[in-house]
């Protein structure tokens, strides 16, 4: 049964009396930053996960996880013009010699395309799932429990760009723009949950993060500017209104919004609430996936 199934999958003649590695339950990939593959917590070397197109297949694949991604797209964006005389083959190849080393299940489908398999975890989905956690425990009163959960998302998104080591790969964009989206989403939860647990300091430098990320994302900076003055430094809150103000009106032309006037307004009246009762927040934001917004 091996020999006749390593003949179907076109695995090498050397490998035709080695059967399939065993499922592994624990495959990683990292996006964030350049792909990197682990496996029961090891990183695997390049040269052992394959080719430079075998691993640009795997990550093409963990940008449309969950999706099917055709043959076509896939000898689209590893050989551009120059297709090859049998480019379905040449992936069926490329496809045999990732799953001879993930292991079968890591990627499935065939003629009409492929997909990464379930036990195969993304860093991007992974990142997602402990924000929407961290939001979801913030607005449920769970302040401690959401910074718990924002952390880790923002360490696990803090590491660089999406395939930072693939810089013109336009196929990369929505998984780069969901990337941003989910850091900055992370940042700002952690900000306002270490604000309401009482730890100005760790809000403050989630916050400072947040805003130098974006010099015009006035959530962060109307935290940065709760938490300067939860830390009994007003002065620096107004400051940091005043930069904000500054870099709207030289970039856009406009004023900060309402609700960080009303904060500023506040500060300077000395009547801010140490404590809020509620997080801030943007205005309804887009629900983003790792294939852009929907």
């Amino acid at each position: 049964m091996e020999l006749v199934r390593g003949l179907t999958w076109g695995r090498g003649t050397a490998d035709l009396c080695r059967p399939w590695p065993r499922p592994d339950r624990d495959i990683r990939l990292r996006l964030v930053g350049g792909l990197a593959v682990s496996r029961s917590g090891q990183a695997l070397p390049a040269k052992e996960v394959g080719s430079r197109k075998a691993r640009l297949l795997l990550a093409l694949l963990a940008v449309d996880r969950g999706r099917l991604v055709t043959v076509d797209r896939i000898v689209d964006v590893l050989w551009g013009d120059r297709v090859p005389r049998r480019p379905a083959e040449n992936v069926a190849t490329l496809v045999s010699r990732l799953r001879g080393v993930l292991g079968r299940p890591a990627v499935l489908g065939g003629r009409a395309g492929y997909r990464l398999g379930e036990l195969v975890r993304v860093d991007l989905s992974d990142a997602a799932e402990l924000v929407a956690e961290a939001e979801a425990r913030l607005a449920g009163g769970e302040p401690a429990s959401a910074l718990a959960a924002a952390r880790p998302a923002v360490e696990m998104l803090a590491g660089g760009e999406v395939l930072a080591d693939e810089p013109d790969a336009p196929w990369a964009e929505p998984a780069r723009a969901t990337h941003g989206m989910l850091l900055r989403r992370a940042r700002h939860t952690a900000a306002e949950a270490a604000l309401r647990i009482g730890d100005s300091q760790a809000a403050r430098a989630a916050a400072e993060t947040a805003a130098a990320a974006d010099p015009m994302d006035e959530v962060a900076h109307r935290t940065l500017m709760r938490a300067h003055v939860a830390a009994g430094e007003p002065a620096r809150a107004l400051a940091v209104y005043e930069r904000l103000r500054v870099t709207l009106a030289g970039e856009l032309g406009v004023d900060p919004a309402s609700p960080t006037r009303e904060l500023h307004l506040a500060i300077l009246r000395g009547s801010l609430n140490r404590r809020p009762a509620r997080p801030d927040r943007d205005p309804p934001r887009t629900v983003l996936s790792l294939h852009g917004t929907r």
